[in-house]
């Protein structure tokens, strides 16, 4: 091959990937993203409600710690949404990251309350679930894998409240300005 032709290709082989990195970070970074963690110790969370239910090696904390801090204070500090208020501009995309070993829901409510298991809704003070929770009024509730994202989203300006229907106490506000 001449030096011509393979000069053009070392260019447009540039120009490949130079725009095709700069169109995954102008989306990437259109979208906001809200990270939902957990710190669930496979073995003994596995051991309590079935195999599958805590994949990886995210954390360590024990499904009866996990239970105690629960009962004591209403929620568990390990399982939480960040940021707990995020705020976006009117038209611009937002979405749930799960960064932990269960799975968890990115669930809007028009206010927040209960999730669909009754005990952690009790051990939590959110005895009333959130109708939006409910899978049998909202088949459309959106389970998110450890290491999956939720659809994104594009809500109109005001507050808008998203909350784990499994994880109740886990929430956040998003402000749309």
């Amino acid at each position: 091959m001449s030096r011509r032709i393979l000069l053009k290709l070392a260019v447009a082989g540039c120009l490949s990937v130079g725009l095709a990195v700069a169109g995954t970070v102008g989306f990437a970074a259109s979208i906001r993203t809200v990270d939902m963690n957990d710190q669930c110790d496979p073995a003994t969370f596995n051991a309590a409600i079935g195999p599958g239910t805590c994949i990886g090696n995210n954390g360590g904390v024990s499904f009866d710690t996990f239970i105690a801090e629960l009962s004591r204070t209403e929620h568990a500090g390990a399982w939480h949404f960040a940021p707990g208020v995020v705020q976006v501009l009117d038209d611009e995309a937002f979405q749930g990251r799960n960064t932990g070993g269960e799975f968890h829901t990115f669930t809007e409510v028009d206010e927040f309350g209960g999730g669909f298991v009754p005990l952690l809704n009790l051990l939590s003070g959110n005895p009333e679930p959130a109708p939006e929770c409910d899978p049998a009024a909202n088949p459309e509730i959106n389970f998110v894998p450890p290491g999956g994202v939720s659809d994104p989203k594009v809500e109109k300006p005001g507050v808008h409240h998203y909350q784990c229907c499994i994880h109740p106490w886990m929430r956040t506000d998003v402000i749309v300005r």
